[in-house]
């Protein structure tokens, strides 16, 4: 998906890059992908759906950095692709935990590291177009986006006399496994060009970055309009949103 493609974006000769995700398999792969690129690559598998995951992975990923972080990238994330009236509480508090409460956690950890580097450092944060506009049949996972939306930008003025930047990513559809079951007459966007949209990012150090032309205009549009973009979405949900079929 998305973090794989970053990856394989960011690779090059004397940039090494540690890869956290759940599958060590998929893992190697991203790791091989990146060293044919002339990058190093070290894994770590982490399973970041619980706070005691989350602190463990960033206990890792500080002892194998020594606590010098350059760029920290928080792109994990998952959907219960439900209406909410027929949901599962249980599966929301999943989704809130892997996708809001454990960056949090991450973050609450690695940013005192961050601020006292000489030369300060970048956290880049995977979120969704999701967190600007109305979701109908995932609003517990467009919540979750918009919450870490509004958690970054209030950092950013926390730590408007800190030397560490701070950047949203918001891709709109995007081809992954994650929206394989999605149905809409919209294209989706590859996950390779998301990817490399965050390596862009990282070199101009954007406060926000909308991948994609059609995505920005959308953007514009619902949070200039809030109301008509509501509306139209009301009536028009089924063409312009992204949707898995409800049992």
């Amino acid at each position: 998906g998305i973090g794989a493609s970053a990856a394989v974006a960011l690779a090059a000769p004397g940039r090494r890059l540690i890869l956290m995700a759940r599958s060590e398999d998929k893992l190697r792969d991203t790791q091989s992908a990146v060293e044919n690129k002339g990058g190093e690559a070290i894994i770590a598998p982490a399973d970041l759906s619980s706070r005691e995951g989350a602190e463990k992975a960033t206990e890792s990923l500080l002892d194998r950095t020594n606590g010098q972080l350059d760029v920290l990238i928080l792109n994990a994330g998952t959907s219960n692709h439900t209406d909410f009236i027929n949901s599962d509480l249980d599966a929301i508090e999943y989704e809130l935990r892997l996708n809001y409460l454990s960056p949090l956690v991450m973050l609450r950890r690695c940013l005192p590291h961050m601020v006292h580097q000489k030369e300060g450092g970048h956290v880049i944060c995977v979120g969704s177009l999701a967190s600007l506009m109305p979701f109908p049949g995932e609003a517990s996972y467009a919540a979750s986006k918009a919450a870490l939306l509004s958690l970054l930008r209030s950092l950013r003025v926390e730590l408007r006399d800190q030397p560490v930047k701070l950047t949203m990513v918001l891709p709109g559809y995007t081809s992954t496994a994650m929206t394989e079951n999605h149905r809409s007459l919209l294209p989706a966007m590859s996950s390779e060009r998301v990817g490399l949209a965050i390596a862009k990012a990282i070199a101009d150090q954007p406060r926000v970055v909308i991948p994609g032309l059609s995505n920005r205009l959308a953007a514009r549009l619902f949070q200039t309009f809030p109301g008509v973009s509501d509306r139209m979405l009301t009536r028009f949900a089924d063409v312009l949103v992204p949707t898995v079929a409800q049992p």
